[in-house]
């Protein structure tokens, strides 16, 4: 699958789940407010009670300008009169370029897990960031003397679309355990029949490294309320 093929993918997975073309505002009663773009185009999905309010906002704004400062604070501001806010800025990558070479590190060991074993891993706590505890389909760690230092996991939360989450103990990172393991746990992935993507946020600058490093490339950013 090439790279427009890949967004084509994940544009119409959203436009699926949502039950509308990608470039729309969306009137919903199980989300209370959600804001997706691809670039070019924004989609809104927002409860009844803010459905026209986010109309008559953002109908004439960019997909740039709309998830700037400004209009963030407008939206963060109109969610808290419903005892909501936003969860974050999230920058959601696809892995359009399989082509990288990162190099395994060495003396350390490696395992794969899946459905039958994964919940396995869940006596380890403390990798949140690569496991949700939940829903989670495929996993890969790396040991050091049987313990587990880095572990690249992903959850099925979106079908066909697998989320990547990537956590390494503190006195093990810069090691090149990140980018191995996830970029690893990606072509095993899609040799799967699955698309995986990868989420962090524009601050978190270790994490996207990792994202670039692996062949991820940002294709959408979203946002969402949760409550307060």
């Amino acid at each position: 699958m090439d790279k427009w093929s890949k967004i084509a993918s994940v544009q119409e997975e959203l436009a699926v789940k949502w039950k509308c073309d990608p470039n729309v505002f969306i009137k919903s009663e199980d989300k209370f407010f959600q804001i997706v773009t691809f670039g070019k185009n924004v989609v809104i999905k927002a409860h009844p009670s803010i459905y026209k309010w986010c109309i008559e906002s953002f109908s004439k704004t960019s997909s740039q300008d709309i998830m700037d400062g400004e209009n963030l604070f407008t939206i963060e501001t109109k969610l808290r009169e419903f005892n909501k806010k936003l969860a974050g800025e999230h920058n959601r990558y696809l892995y359009l370029d399989n082509s990288k070479v990162i190099h395994k590190p060495k003396s350390f060991q490696y395992k794969l897990f899946d459905k039958t074993n994964i919940n396995t891993l869940y006596a380890h706590k403390g990798f949140d960031n690569a496991l949700n505890y939940l829903n989670d389909v495929i996993a890969l760690g790396a040991y050091k003397e049987n313990q587990l230092v880095t572990l690249a996991g992903a959850d099925d939360g979106m079908k066909n679309l697998w989320q990547i989450g990537i956590y390494t103990l503190s006195e093990y990172r810069n090691k090149g355990l990140a980018s191995y393991l996830v970029k690893t746990l990606a072509d095993e992935i899609e040799r799967r029949g699955m698309l995986p993507y990868y989420t962090t946020w524009s601050a978190n600058l270790a994490s996207t490294s990792v994202a670039l490093k692996s062949g991820f490339v940002p294709v959408w950013v979203e946002y969402y309320s949760v409550d307060m």
